[in-house]
């Protein structure tokens, strides 16, 4: 049987997701739903739920904040580039970026 042969309904059309230390998760902000998933499956706590209310003084329109209610914020410092937090994520709102 060959490799073609082999692969499952499962992982069809599945990208092999890059980790390890020259690899941080970023957070595809729109695509947030704020499940939580990410958060839940993260071993190092690299990812916290956002406010749950921003100030009445932040202006979104500015463009100074790439934050809404209930998104996750990855911690940048804590991201060993494990990938843990990517297959869990129902929206596909997370991706492994080279630094």
């Amino acid at each position: 049987m060959s490799d073609q042969e082999n692969i499952t309904k499962e992982n069809a059309g599945q990208k092999e997701i890059p980790k390890g230390p020259n690899y941080k998760a970023k957070l595809k902000f729109y695509d947030c739903k704020g499940s939580g998933e990410c958060i839940k499956a993260c071993p190092e706590k690299a990812i916290e739920e956002g406010p749950k209310q921003l100030p009445a003084a932040v202006c979104l329109s500015e463009g100074k904040y790439e934050m809404l209610p209930g998104k996750a914020v990855i911690i940048e410092d804590k991201c060993t580039g494990c990938a843990d937090c990517i297959p869990v994520c129902p929206n596909q709102a997370l991706e492994m970026v080279a630094v």
